[in-house]
């Protein structure tokens, strides 16, 4: 990751940070810009989504990578990781990797990621700091992680001056693609991966990225597979992908994550509602002491919230974002203007700085 951001000129350091439940998480800071005299601006954080990493908002060159343009903007830029991602596999005593401490280290949902790991992130970054609140940016699951932390945590809503939802994730009301077969295959999955006593998926083995680089750092045809992988799940039509990016990305990710991770986004797609982990009957009345497990209930979200979504984007449909904006508190919306504009546009689009960025810091300078 460090370079990635020092050769560009960046100031870079590196943070560690403990969780309520032991999980030790790396969270990537640049502090301000390259011609910002060494003053740091105001903090804002960025969370990577389901299968990213901290990686992702600068593997783009300065004018185009997120992280950089804020810290350019006068911002002070935390990328914080979640558990079990590259940088984020630390436990104060279980093991990631060896049974059977990984059995207990995988399990983990969305849930624990909000409630846990954002929770630890958003303190350490203000403590440090000093400041009161900050700026919060998601981006898929980074939306989904903040919207779990305010509704069941209220108190950190006052933590946060502003959101910026990039491709907000909770319902799957209206979910296109192979995105929604995937859905109701991952149930199925995480039944598989409890026979062979699997439970991370994607793991970040050297021979994966070894055939990444072979096969997807080239030119014409071959490059377009790549290309198109990622756009299975993101939305057709890739006319702002950066092909240039596609090896740098390949390097980068799909990061890992839990089996149980997926089932849940499997479970909330299934049932069309935004709740927490389904353990069955029997397991919901243990933990819940209830047959259901319960809603998040997002009337309870009080943050501004700016809900930035595109017309191409098969995770997250127009009329999902608009069943989330009528159930937070203070919620706005804004149509990328570009009609091809995905999910992975959000990130990584030629011009994704005049379509999206531009007018997402001009709002974010409002509050």
């Amino acid at each position: 990751m460090a370079p990635l951001v020092i050769k560009h000129g960046y100031p870079f350091e590196e943070h560690e940070v403990e969780t309520e439940d032991g999980y030790i998480l790396t969270i990537h800071r640049i502090p301000h810009g390259k011609n910002s005299s060494g003053r740091v601006g105001r903090p804002v954080l960025l969370q990577h989504g389901l299968l990213c990493n901290s990686a992702c908002w600068v593997v783009s060159e300065p004018d185009k990578g997120l992280g950089f343009i804020l810290a350019d903007s006068g911002y002070d830029v935390w990328m914080p990781n979640s558990r079990g991602k590259t940088y984020s596999r630390k436990h104060r005593y279980l093991n990631a990797d060896n049974e059977p401490d990984a059995a207990k280290y995988w399990d983990f949902s969305i849930h624990e990621l909000g409630y846990y790991d954002l929770a630890a992130c958003i303190d350490h970054i203000l403590g440090l700091t000093g400041h009161k609140k900050l700026h919060y940016i998601g981006h898929s699951q980074g939306t989904t992680i903040f919207f779990v932390l305010t509704s069941m945590r209220p108190e950190y809503n006052d933590k946060v001056a502003h959101m910026s939802a990039l491709a907000p994730v909770v319902f799957f009301d209206r979910t296109k693609g192979t995105v929604l077969a995937m859905a109701y295959l991952l149930n199925e999955l995480h039944e598989v991966a409890k026979l062979i006593n699997l439970h991370e998926f994607l793991a970040d083995h050297w021979y994966i990225h070894m055939f990444e680089r072979i096969m997807c750092n080239g030119n014409g045809f071959i490059e377009k597979i790549c290309a198109n992988v990622l756009f299975i799940t993101a939305g057709h039509e890739s006319e702002q992908m950066n092909v240039t990016l596609i090896p740098i990305i390949w390097d980068y990710t799909p990061a890992r994550t839990s089996i149980k991770q997926l089932d849940h986004f499997s479970q909330i797609a299934g049932g069309n509602k935004f709740r927490q982990f389904d353990y069955g009957m029997i397991g919901n009345l243990e933990k819940y002491h209830q047959l259901d497990p319960p809603d998040y209930e997002l009337s309870k979200i009080s943050t501004p919230v700016t809900l930035h979504y595109a017309r191409n984007d098969w995770l997250s449909d127009v009329e999902d974002i608009m069943k989330l904006k009528s159930k937070i508190q203070n919620g706005n919306s804004r149509l990328v203007p570009f009609y091809s504009f995905n999910h992975l546009d959000f990130m990584w689009a030629r011009d994704v700085k005049p379509l999206l960025y531009d007018d997402m810091i001009k709002i974010m300078g409002e509050y």
